[in-house]
Order: structure tokens, then C-alpha cells, then sequence
């Protein structure tokens, strides 16, 4: 039991390593950690399965990974999701390409709404080597439980970018998502208190009305 108990704590661990809120760009490549322990890569991460969640998968094969967060020469994509969506779990199951000198703990993925940036996802952190390698997170990982759950915003548009968390050479493709894909889960958007607050009166009203054309 104990060792059941340590294996899920050092899965919680390397699944909030992987995934980070936000993103802090190595100041010097050499002093990145080489825990192998923090690869991302571990199948018994808790899956939260609300009962109006939506799984959209989406493609990354054959996304380069050039330059540093917020470059102009980045790799971006969006996704509509829906006004308001919820996204309450990412997984990933991808096969990652790092061109030495770049390392495969330098491919970085973020997700964020419109209006701001929320999660950024290093799927290969901790493998600082160059060189090819799978990564799965063995199921949809609950941001709920870790408490990286976010909204997007009315346009209902989730936007990902494709960046070096250590840009080796500037302008140049320094990684290659090659295959696989990654699952963004969410749930329908909560009303507002106010929104809630509407409903109620609009409800009252109805009642009133249907009592006074009773009378």
C-alpha cells in the first residue's frame, strides 16, 4: 500500500510539472532540472468525468517548435469551443523531435482564452537531451483536482501556442511535434451569480402571470 500510495503522489507531482501555470523560460539552459522522475509520462492519472463533458481532440502532427514564448515566428492555433467553455481536462499522447542542440523538455504548448494565457504543457519535461521520444498522460488529467480548471471567453475560442522554453537558435525550428494529439475536456459554462439571479425572476413572473390569468 505504501508503494501504491508513493507512485500516486510522484504521478500527481510529475503531472503538475508538466503541466505549469505560467511558464518560467529557463535562464540558463544548464541548470534546468534532470529529474526523470518529472516526465509527464506516468498512466494513472485520475481522468474527472463530469457527467456534460465534451472531448475535443485535436491534431498536432507536424507542429513546429521555433522560438520563445510570444515570438511572431511561433506555430499558433485556435479552437472553437464554445461561448463561456469550461475546460476542465487536458491529456496528450504526442511523439516529440528535439534537433540538438534543443531538448525535448523544451516543447512547450500553451492554452489560454483570448484575453489571457492559463496553462502552458511540457510534455517531455525533465528529459534534457535531444533525440525523439512518446509522451502519454494515460487519459484525460483533471485540472479540476489540481486546480488549473479555466473559462475561455464568449468568443468561445481556445487559442494554443507552439514554443522553445529555451530558444537555441532564433528563427529556426528547433523541435517538431511529429504525431499524436492532445484532448481538451470541457464543461458547459456556469451562469453567473447574477445570470442565476435572472432566471429566478423570470420565473416568479411567469407565476405571477399565469395566477392573475387563473383569476
Amino acid at each position: 500500500m505504501q508503494g501504491s500510495s508513493l507512485f500516486s503522489t510522484v504521478a500527481k507531482l510529475a503531472t503538475v510539472a508538466a503541466l505549469c501555470v505560467p511558464f518560467v523560460a529557463q535562464a540558463d539552459k544548464s541548470s534546468s532540472s534532470a529529474s526523470s522522475a518529472l516526465t509527464g509520462q506516468r498512466s494513472s492519472l485520475v481522468t474527472f468525468s463530469p457527467g456534460a463533458s465534451t472531448d475535443f481532440v485535436f491534431d498536432v502532427t507536424g507542429i513546429g517548435s521555433w522560438d520563445s514564448q510570444g515570438s511572431a515566428t511561433n506555430e499558433t492555433r485556435t479552437l472553437n469551443i464554445g461561448a463561456n467553455a469550461h475546460v476542465i481536462g487536458i491529456g496528450w499522447d504526442v511523439n516529440l523531435v528535439a534537433t540538438a542542440p534543443s531538448w525535448l523538455s523544451e516543447l512547450v504548448v500553451s492554452f489560454g482564452a483570448t484575453s489571457s494565457s492559463f496553462i502552458n504543457l511540457t510534455a517531455g519535461i525533465g528529459d534534457d537531451f535531444s533525440g525523439a521520444s512518446n509522451y502519454t498522460s494515460g487519459g484525460v488529467v483533471d485540472l479540476v483536482g489540481l486546480g488549473l480548471d479555466f473559462s475561455v471567453d464568449a468568443d468561445g475560442m481556445l487559442h494554443m501556442e507552439f514554443f522553445e522554453g529555451f530558444d537555441d537558435a532564433a528563427g529556426l525550428m528547433d523541435g517538431l511535434w511529429q504525431s499524436g494529439a492532445l484532448t481538451i475536456q470541457t464543461a458547459p459554462a456556469v451562469p453567473e451569480p447574477g445570470t442565476y439571479a435572472m432566471m429566478l425572476l423570470g420565473l416568479a413572473a411567469m407565476g405571477g402571470l399565469a395566477r392573475r390569468r387563473k383569476a
